[in-house]
């Protein structure tokens, strides 16, 4: 990289190149006429043929192989005239002949290394410069730089992405610094061109912000479907025990204690109805769920309450296997509750149809190492399909005829808004195991 000091403009003409070569010429003849005329008037006391070095080698490397040849002939002729032998001067002239050769070789080696490297920079599809400094004098720029900024000299920053009115596109520009052939600093600038790449991700945005829209309505579609199916519990506790209370008031002799013990019954369900919703909505906004410190064993006690109405109908029984070591968690009471008795409400539903010895639901609990607590329901049903495994948390796939698909997902949601994690396994060769964990209380 010998002259890399080069602008995409046009080469100096053929004239002012021949008269720099003519004037280097003329400059080394001078020299070997002052070296000869200093031999003369010592009386060739002194041998300065080795001082004729710098004139052959002046213009073998400014003004190419011939200019230095012939240089080397006229300073070799000056010495035949001094009356030098004949032989030290052929030999003299054959050195410095092959000499001339050299350095012109070594010049057209070093130009062709300069016009390999213009050419790698003229093939790179970004605009590459160098500049210096201090001044910001641009000492070189590739084709690329040519074609997008002609000769003007946008500004750019290392601070992000660049726009350029003119060209209208968006440069990231890269800089290392470098000592330049000259051996002042230097500066190597890269502009990469980014102009596709912004305008994708300003598209990409702009389907974020449309598919945002729509999972925002789908999400609201969802939140109404979820009240819809938590809602249906408690509603049809509601109708169930005002059946009830309305068969008992008919009789004509009703059972008062029966009566008020179904009017309780009614009114709590109706406030579990709201206290749904309440808790629906907090899932969606701050502050979200109500957590304290919530017992496992106490809680399957009570679902198992609400649970037991129907089940009874049905014929089912229930086994409680309660962890010895308490099984503190901290959780929202009525939020995880509701996915202990959706759990326990599928469980009845697998097994209802089933011969009586398969109508048994387990509800076990147990503290896992690191101190979290875990709540299982096992049934003795058909399992579920191999098909629905996979994406059986998601929203609206059910194995149920006319089922919504919610109720998994929502207690899935339910659970990882408490840090927790559910699962399903196949329970054996028959049945399924729906359990879920949540973070102990410590």
């Amino acid at each position: 990289m010998r002259d890399l000091r080069r602008l995409p403009v046009p080469l100096l003409s053929l004239g002012r190149d021949a008269l720099r070569k003519s004037g280097v010429i003329a400059g080394s003849l001078a020299l070997v006429a002052l070296i000869a005329l200093t031999d003369h008037l010592t009386g060739t006391a002194y041998d300065l043929d080795l001082l004729y070095f710098v004139p052959i080698a002046l213009a073998s490397w400014l003004a190419g192989r011939i200019a230095g040849v012939a240089v080397t002939l006229v300073a070799m002729g000056t010495r035949l005239v001094a009356q030098q032998a004949l032989a030290e001067v052929a030999l003299a002239t054959v050195f410095f002949i092959v000499l001339a050769f050299l350095i012109a070789r070594l010049r057209d080696a070093l130009e062709r290394s300069d016009q390999r490297f213009g050419a790698a920079m003229d093939a790179l599809a970004d605009p590459v410069y160098v500049e210096e400094p201090r001044s910001s004098e641009l000492l070189y720029a590739n084709r690329r730089y040519a074609e997008i900024f002609g000769t003007s000299r946008p500004r750019f920053h290392e601070s992000g992405e660049t726009q350029n009115p003119a060209a209208d596109r968006w440069f990231v520009l890269r800089s290392r610094p470098l000592r330049w052939s000259d051996g002042r600093n230097a500066t190597l600038c890269v502009l990469s061109d980014v102009t596709e790449e912004r305008r994708a991700r300003e598209l990409v945005a702009k389907h974020r912000d449309a598919a945002h829209r729509t999972a925002r309505l789908i999400a609201l579609g969802e939140f109404a479907s979820a009240i819809a199916h938590e809602l249906n519990q408690p509603l049809a506790a509601i109708a169930t025990y005002n059946h009830s209370c309305m068969r008992m008031l008919q009789s004509g002799n009703p059972d008062s204690g029966e009566l008020q013990q179904a009017m309780h019954i009614c009114r709590d369900q109706a406030k579990r109805a709201g206290k749904i919703i309440q808790r629906l909505r907090d899932l969606l906004r701050p502050p979200g769920p109500a957590f304290t410190e919530q017992n496992l064993n106490e809680l399957v006690d009570a679902v198992l309450r609400l649970a037991e109405p129907a089940a009874r109908e049905a014929g089912i029984s229930f086994e409680s296997r309660l962890s010895s070591t308490q099984p503190v968690v901290r959780a929202d009471r009525l939020l995880i509750e509701q996915v202990a008795l959706n759990l326990v409400r599928n469980a009845v539903e697998a097994v209802e149809t089933l011969p009586k010895e398969r109508r048994r639901i387990t509800v076990a609990t147990r503290v896992e190492p690191d101190g979290s607590g875990t709540l299982s329901v096992t049934d003795l049903g058909d399992g579920v399909p191999r098909e629905a495994k996979e994406r059986l948390f998601d929203p609206f796939i059910t194995t149920k005829p006319g089922g919504l698909g919610l109720g998994l997902s929502i207690c899935r949601s339910v659970v990882e808004a408490h840090g927790g994690a559910i699962r399903y396994h196949a329970n054996g060769e028959r049945g399924a195991v729906f359990a879920f964990t949540l973070p102990g209380a410590a």
